[in-house]
């Protein structure tokens, strides 16, 4: 993608580019300098929030002196501080400048004027350009005295300060000291260049021009004068000129001109949709200055060029412009997809709406923490990129329209591209299609583990990523023995911490429930003890549920491999059963309540699931996990319960005849 070259971060130099209706007022400062007539020192502060164009604005009232010999213009760059011992101005190219001239009295100028030294107790800077109009004829000689002066050695303050006068009172011109970007300085050079003009400020034929946000300075100067920065000031600056804020509507257009100067050349990138979703959603109300808005237009400008044609442009730049402003949010957004691209699982501890809930608090303690943007506009702006954030309880759109339309036009939204507008700032988390396309031609146990090792597969996130990722560019990706490799690398996933036990059945499942049913698996395999025990298990409830075939696949192997779960240890089981169960609530229910009834067969195993989904109120009041009778109907459970202990144990009668008298309280769905 080609993009204009113009400069969006620099300030404009003529009346002309005036975007904020000031020509006026610089026009009327201008001609009051020109007539001020007296020899006495002037400061003037331009005052404005950062960021509020004070730049442009100084430099359309000093348009005007460009070609005026009756004024001699010195830009003062404060960023240039190097010490706090000692000043030294240097002249840069003053007979280049000057060279025009046809008396060269510059020739003797020294390159540092080490005596104003002694004025100032403050750091080192540089001088930009600093003649732009001499008045040749009537101010050389007084020049030339000037710069003897200068070349002293061992003069005294007062002295000096007074032979400095005497040269200037001499000569017809005016200086203008122009010191811009005080607001961007730390406090400690707030007050030294405070200091500097304080001291200075009674040299004749001089004016000052400072460029400040008030509020920034004044807290900087209340620190040294007792909290009365704002007398301090007074003090100084004798004509404070306080610059129109910029209202929204101002920045709106601002933002928008400098939009339609960018050149679309993809084909697949609609200039008149991208303005038009700008415009609809607010999205320049998120900016509170010009320079944010510079700021955010050239990271866009720059990395415009670098994203791939398919994306959706109007995303890209939401999403920019949190990674530019909102660091934090950006990466809580990437790193928490599942949420945004609206395929959020509920924990297998709460159930789906609870999880909502704390999905959404999440999200919106995010927001109320972002520190630069204004949290109304970016909600908006969130929800036009990620419009089922409020449906976190769905695995996917729940209009397969909406699904559709989004995937069709490569949006954020869609869990195909979402990774792909991070790919700039998290590239070495993003599973690309060239590693996929090596794990489809891979054939052998080795050749999956060298990949999986070369990429970090085995890395948690990037683990819960390959499902997906394989899915989009392997969709027809059939291979018995990559099962069987993943059968195998189990217990390598997520290490030995329990924490992450559901987390890793899940990912499984996913994995499982995507391939299983694309290649013939000889069941025989199921029963090899050289795979562990858990993803076998995962792997027929997954094929159940891909296949979605009436009759239950692998029933008596998975009735075997129960019996040597059973053979654990009996907590470790109960953990494993409870996040088996929580795996399987993403299944159909028709396939889950076949599952149930196989765990429903094993006395052991059911006993323990009943166990497990007991809990005990504040109370101490024993009540059934509500979580149990999301994933079956209570009839079909009280059903069950009775068909497997007919004739309980003394152990198990007690919770036996406990969830009987619980579910009985659900007389009407019994009856249903």
């Amino acid at each position: 993608m080609q993009i204009n070259t113009f400069k969006v971060d620099k300030a404009i130099t003529s009346k002309n580019e005036d975007l904020f209706d000031r020509k006026k007022i610089a026009i009327a400062l201008a001609r009051t300098i020109k007539y001020y007539k007296d020899e006495d020192s002037i400061s003037m502060g331009i005052i404005g929030d950062w960021g509020s164009g004070k730049t442009s604005f100084i430099n359309m009232v000093l348009e005007d002196f460009k070609d005026d010999e009756n004024f001699i213009i010195i830009n003062f760059n404060p960023w240039n501080i190097s010490t706090r011992k000692q000043l030294k101005i240097k002249i840069k190219n003053l007979k280049k400048i000057c060279s025009h001239a046809k008396n060269k009295f510059f020739s003797k100028v020294p390159q540092k004027l080490e005596d104003l030294a002694l004025l100032f107790k403050m750091s080192s800077y540089v001088i930009a350009d600093p003649v732009t109009s001499v008045a040749m004829s009537k101010t050389s000689n007084a020049i030339s005295d000037f710069n003897k002066l200068l070349s002293a050695e061992k003069k005294g303050l007062d002295e000096i300060k007074n032979k400095i006068n005497t040269a200037l009172s001499n000569i017809d011109t005016k200086i203008i000291i122009v010191i811009d970007d005080l607001d961007r300085l730390a406090d400690t050079d707030i007050r030294e260049i405070f200091q500097l003009v304080r001291s200075i400020a009674d040299f004749k034929n001089t004016m000052y021009i400072l460029a400040y946000d008030n509020e920034i300075v004044t807290k900087a100067l209340d620190k040294i004068q007792k909290d009365k920065g704002e007398r301090y000031i007074e003090k100084i600056v004798q004509v404070p000129i306080v610059l129109p804020k910029l209202n929204k509507a101002n920045l709106t257009a601002i933002f928008m001109q400098k939009i339609e100067q960018f050149s679309f050349t993809y084909e697949k990138i609609d200039k008149n949709e991208f303005i038009e979703n700008l415009n609809t959603n607010n999205f320049a109300g998120a900016f509170e200055n010009i320079r944010d808005i510079n700021r955010y237009l050239n990271v866009l400008k720059f990395e415009m060029s670098a994203i791939k044609q398919e994306l959706y442009l109007y995303d890209f730049a939401v999403i920019t412009l949190f990674k530019v402003f909102e660091p934090k949010f950006y990466e809580f957004i990437y790193n928490h997809f599942e949420i945004f691209a609206g395929t959020a699982l509920a924990s297998y501890e709460i159930d789906r709406e609870e999880q909502k809930s704390i999905y959404t608090k999440m999200i919106d303690k995010q927001i109320e923490s972002l520190n630069k943007l204004n949290k109304k506009v970016i909600k908006k702006l969130l929800i036009s990129i990620f419009p089922k954030i409020y449906d976190l309880h769905n695995r996917d759109f729940s209009d397969l329209k909406d699904r559709r339309k989004y995937k069709h036009k490569h949006r954020i939204a869609s869990l195909e591209y979402f990774q792909d507008y991070f790919v700039l700032n998290f590239a070495e988390n993003v599973i690309r299609k060239e590693t996929i396309d090596k794990i489809i031609k891979a054939n052998s146990h080795q050749e999956y583990d060298d990949i999986f090792n070369e990429y970090d597969l085995k890395e948690l996130e990037k683990f819960k990523q390959l499902p997906f990722k394989m899915s989009v560019y392997a969709k027809d990706f059939k291979s018995s023995e990559f099962i069987y490799y993943l059968w195998g690398i189990f217990d390598e996933i997520y290490g030995e911490v329990q924490f992450f036990y559901f987390e890793k059945c899940k990912s499984f499942f996913e994995f499982f429930s995507k391939f299983a049913g694309k290649e013939n698996i000889n069941t025989k395999e199921l029963l090899n003890a050289k795979y562990p025990l858990d993803a076998r298990m995962l792997f027929i409830y997954s094929y159940n549920f891909s296949m979605k075939q009436k009759e239950y696949f692998c029933e008596k192997e998975l009735k075997v491999l129960l019996e040597k779960l059973l053979q654990e240890d009996n907590e470790k089981v109960k953990e494993k059963i409870k996040a088996h169960i929580y795996t399987l609530r993403i299944n159909n229910f028709h396939y889950l309540k076949n599952t149930f009834k196989i765990f429903a067969q094993n006395s052991k195993i059911f006993f323990l699931i009943l166990e497990i989904f007991i809990e005990k109120d504040e109370n101490n009041q024993k009540y059934i996990n509500q979580n149990l009778l999301n994933h079956i109907k209570p009839y079909e459970l009280k059903t069950m319960i009775e068909e497997t202990f007919k004739n309980p144990s003394d152990e198990q009668k007690e919770i036996v005849d406990f969830y009987k008298d619980k579910l009985s309280h659900y007389k009407s769905l019994i009856q249903k």
